[in-house]
């Protein structure tokens, strides 16, 4: 999809046609499965000669056919004139598959952290910030962070991860699919399922907990989450400079926002380690490792009834002086707690870049926000035009890079409102006959 052009067909339509969903890969005779098989070796799925099943998320009614349609629609394909497709298992696996994406890439966390994730006050908090004295518009400012356990954490002490809105929206539809899918009541809350027993860290949550992935009552494995990745960004090219295949993974998402962060950004080891909540800072060197080529609805559905809420303004009031004093010296220095410029920072920590936001890999873009960029760019057009004429030829690369991560957050901005109007076409399907 180009601006506004015309639609350019489903994504995954070779996958249906060729009959790859699910453990169809498998079926055929001995040269339609070798077929299929090298087909999906040429997207490197997989090595050769392995029994291949990239999309097959072991889930009833994800991606493939519910068991009670399997039958009828194995029949009726074989009279159809085209491909039989129903749309509520393959709308799911693209929802799941596009939020893991994005909270894998604004955060960094690792995926079991994100299988954690629950729309319950313990899980998701909103903060109200008081506004800037000097700021034009004195409305509280609202923040979300998710607390969860991360790997390594031996108490059961969840840490922040905070998120912006476009995470929030993506939780909202993910919530408002899964009260369709069980057919909730308005004010319902999900279903509690037991946290995936096939997860290294499941016996750390014995308690069943409304979790976000879930589907037809059973919570997501990480290799269900990641099959639904690879649905919603098959036909995307990723490769090497030696034109090797790369098959983006969850932990690959991990490792390309650390390299991001430290080896383009330059931002410290040690904060990209407490970002990733990684202990081992030896660890997070390894991670962020240079590489040859770096891998480049309303949300009050869910919000307004199972966040917590923190009046971070009114709690301070109530504070002693020491720790007013404290909230005080942290909100001018600490991303989360200031408003930044274009978005909204992730990073809840002092602030490494000296609240140079423009650029961060700690900041969420937020379309909202754009005036402040363009505001900014043509700061940095004056400002470049005076340090060459002064002969301050240092200062004038620094307003060339400024320009240029300005460009690149104003592109991200016209990515993520075509991809917001785009989800909100209305698809009509016409009959042959009519």
């Amino acid at each position: 999809m180009v601006g506004n052009g015309p639609p350019e067909g489903l994504w995954f339509a070779d996958l249906l046609k060729q009959g790859l969903i699910g453990a169809r890969a498998k079926v055929g005779s001995p040269d339609e499965i070798s077929a299929k098989r090298a087909y999906l070796r040429s997207w490197g799925y997989a090595d050769e000669g392995r029994n291949i099943q990239p999309f097959k998320p072991l889930v009833q009614g994800l991606l493939r056919w519910p068991r009670y349609d399997g039958g009828f629609t194995a029949d009726a394909q074989h009279i159809a004139d085209g491909v039989l497709m129903l749309v509520e298992p393959l709308y799911s696996a693209a929802l799941f598959g596009l939020f893991a994406v994005d909270i894998f890439t604004t955060t960094g966390m690792r995926i079991n952290e994100a299988m954690q994730i629950r729309p319950a006050s313990d899980c998701l908090v909103r903060i109200q910030l008081l506004a800037p004295p000097e700021a034009k518009d004195q409305s509280p400012r609202i923040r979300y962070c998710l607390r969860l356990i991360p790997k390594g954490e031996r108490t059961n002490t969840p840490h922040d991860y905070f998120i912006g809105d476009e995470q929030l929206r993506l939780m909202a539809l993910v919530g408002k699919m899964l009260a369709e899918h069980y057919n909730l009541k308005s004010g319902e809350q999900l279903p509690a399922v037991q946290f995936n027993s096939f997860n290294h860290r499941s016996f750390r949550f014995k308690q069943k907990q409304p979790y976000l992935f879930q589907y037809n009552g059973r919570h997501l494995s990480a290799d269900a989450i990641t099959v639904c990745m690879r649905f919603i960004l098959h036909g995307i090219n990723f490769g090497t400079k030696e034109g090797k295949n790369v098959i983006v993974k969850p932990h690959l998402l991990r490792h390309v926002f650390a390299t991001h962060a430290v080896q383009v950004l330059k931002i410290p080891v040690d904060i990209v380690g407490g970002w990733l909540k990684q202990k081992d800072i030896g660890v997070t060197e390894y991670y962020s490792a240079p590489t040859d080529s770096i891998l480049a609805e309303h949300h009050d559905f869910l919000l307004t009834r199972f966040s917590a809420h923190i009046d971070v303004g009114k709690a301070v009031l109530r504070s002693p002086e020491e720790l007013q004093q404290a909230y005080n010296d942290a909100e001018g220095k600490v991303g989360t707690l200031a408003q930044v410029e274009g978005g909204l920072c992730v990073s809840h920590g002092y602030c490494a870049a000296k609240f140079a936001c423009i650029g961060c890999t700690g900041k969420v873009v937020d379309p909202q926000k754009r005036h402040q960029i363009l505001h900014k760019k043509k700061w940095a057009q004056m400002q470049l035009e005076y340090t060459q004429k002064e002969g301050l030829y240092p200062e004038a690369q620094r307003m060339k890079q400024l320009i240029r991560d300005c460009d690149n957050e104003i592109a991200e901005m016209d990515i993520i409102e075509a991809y917001r109007r785009d989800g909100k076409r209305v698809a009509f399907i016409q009959s042959a006959h009519e």
